[in-house]
């Protein structure tokens, strides 16, 4: 069990944005496992994407005797789930209360939200953990994110699921606001976890990435992105990687870096944006180089870097 923390003794509010689709199997146990955190005052703000489950019927009745479950009313569905957090984080006014963000189907430990919300008070804008991820069968097994980070990982990687997050206000307001203006990049994003991660890091804030499991990470069929482990996972990643998808991705990532980023760090930004673009060799041979600077995992670092080099990534 996770170790309860310090917060000095006063609650911190937390408000909590889920995004749900279809999840009626999993639900129930998820948002139990939210409003039984102690040590925090805990809300949950949650959007529906056009569930043809029940879903949004389960949440609706809740909501009807639980006052700290909120449901956004919106029928226009968005059609993915980075798009419902975004939708969520543009449409909730979360004012001085920390933000956390919640899948439908995983389970949260008891003290995740007052043990991050103690390492927030230590002076990080954002902290994220491990998480154990586990199956219907049973099988249980640690993935692990908190490997040292590098002064340019937030641009191929994020720092562990967004279920594990927990935002400072200022973190969520910058969000928010790269969001919305009018030349935004960031909806175009399809990870939340990597966009938010990405703004903090790119921005100059500190970001703790917990060793400490804090979610158990449901894995199905259903899911969007799963927990990377194992030779399903690879095989899957090796595609994303000959489809370009992971490259495109890291360069979405790296415009939204350059509009959140001071100016003076932007050229370089600019550099990378370069030969992430760039298809020559000599491109690759610099941008590989770079890996040791874009990846925490040491066997990352040198894996990205040849598949760089070789033109395949």
């Amino acid at each position: 069990m996770l170790n309860s923390g310090d917060c000095d003794g006063v609650e911190p509010e937390i408000v909590v944005l889920l995004a749900t689709f279809n999840g009626a199997r999993w639900i129930p146990q998820q948002v139990a496992s939210i409003l039984d955190q102690q040590g925090v005052g805990v809300r949950i703000i949650a959007a529906d994407d056009g569930s043809t489950d029940g879903t949004l019927e389960w949440l609706r009745e809740l909501a009807s005797r639980e006052p700290r479950l909120t449901v956004l009313e919106d029928p226009t569905p968005t059609g993915s789930s980075a798009a419902n957090f975004y939708r969520l984080l543009r449409s909730v006014d979360t004012g001085n209360a920390l933000v956390a963000f919640a899948d439908q189907d995983d389970i949260w430990m008891p003290g995740k939200l007052r043990r991050h919300a103690a390492l927030l008070a230590r002076g990080f804008d954002g902290v994220s953990s491990s998480v154990t991820s586990f199956t219907a069968t049973g099988k249980r097994t640690l993935v692990r994110k908190d490997y040292p980070q590098r002064p340019r990982d937030y641009l191929l990687e994020s720092p562990g699921p967004g279920s594990t997050f927990l935002l400072t206000p200022r973190l969520a307001q910058l969000t928010r606001e790269l969001l919305s203006r009018p030349d935004a990049v960031a909806p175009e994003v399809d990870f939340h976890d990597s966009l938010i991660y990405a703004i903090a890091r790119s921005h100059g804030w500190s970001w703790h990435i917990d060793g400490e499991s804090s979610v158990d990470y449901r894995q199905h069929d259903d899911n969007v992105m799963g927990s990377n482990t194992g030779l399903a996972a690879a095989l899957s990643r090796l595609k994303l990687i000959r489809s370009h998808w992971l490259r495109n991705h890291a360069v979405l990532l790296t415009r939204v870096a350059i509009q959140s980023a001071p100016p003076s760090d932007r050229p370089e930004l600019e550099r990378i944006l370069h030969l992430l673009t760039a298809t020559g060799f000599r491109s690759r041979l610099v941008l590989a180089r770079m890996c040791g600077q874009m990846r925490r995992r040491p066997r990352d670092q040198r894996i990205i870097a040849l598949l760089v080099a070789i033109g395949v990534w």
